[in-house]
């Protein structure tokens, strides 16, 4: 499970995408999503244009799901292609989420964030489709998670699909290769307690 996740200004490369994206928002008079990222939240995700290059794009985290309010924002790497709404963005549509960390809640509920101590950005693997609403077209995505690594296990038994910065063309271009991540090793993170509040 991902829920809730960290996108930091502080970051140059962050802000770089942050920057890129903010005057298509601005014309569509839509907020995205910096700090705390919550589901339903306008986000920056990375794609291809047309010239196969990767760049930042505007999504809305979560599908729209058959009942009213309903909102699903993970998709598990295992199963992904066996599932009718994820099967086909998952093989046409993928994107990258960056991110400067994620968070969950131990068993105490204290909200811990795991994070890269060797980058300030993680990229996490996902997908996207335009979904027909009662506004118009919308772009909406999702993340995939996968089994943790040790050291996010004994907080959660799931994590995000994470991806090398070198990976991020492969991911989005090559569907092979992208399968091949579905079931690849996740990294070691650096864990912390944001606060000592219980939720």
């Amino acid at each position: 499970m991902c829920g809730r996740y960290f996108f930091d200004l502080a970051s140059d490369e962050l802000k770089k995408y942050y920057e890129q994206v903010k005057p298509q928002a601005e014309s569509r008079q839509i907020h995205i999503g910096k700090n705390e990222i919550f589901p339903s939240n306008h986000v920056v995700t990375l794609g291809l244009n047309q010239e196969s290059v990767v760049v930042p794009g505007i999504t809305r985290w979560g599908f729209t799901g058959f009942k009213k309010g309903q909102l699903m924002i993970n998709a598990r790497a295992e199963t992904v292609e066996e599932k009718k709404t994820f099967s086909h963005p998952f093989k046409e549509t993928r994107c990258v989420f960056p991110m400067s960390g994620f968070y969950e809640w131990d068993s105490d509920k204290h909200k811990v964030m795991f994070t890269d101590s060797q980058t300030s950005v993680l990229y996490v693997g996902g997908f996207y489709r335009i979904h027909k609403n009662e506004a118009g077209f919308e772009t909406e995505s999702i993340i995939l998670t996968t089994q943790p690594s040790q050291s996010v296990l004994p907080v959660h038994d799931r994590m995000p699909l994470i991806l090398a910065k070198e990976q991020i063309k492969d991911w989005l271009n090559d569907l092979d290769f992208a399968r091949s991540q579905l079931t690849a090793k996740m990294p070691e993170l650096s864990r912390r307690n944001v606060d000592e509040n219980h939720i």
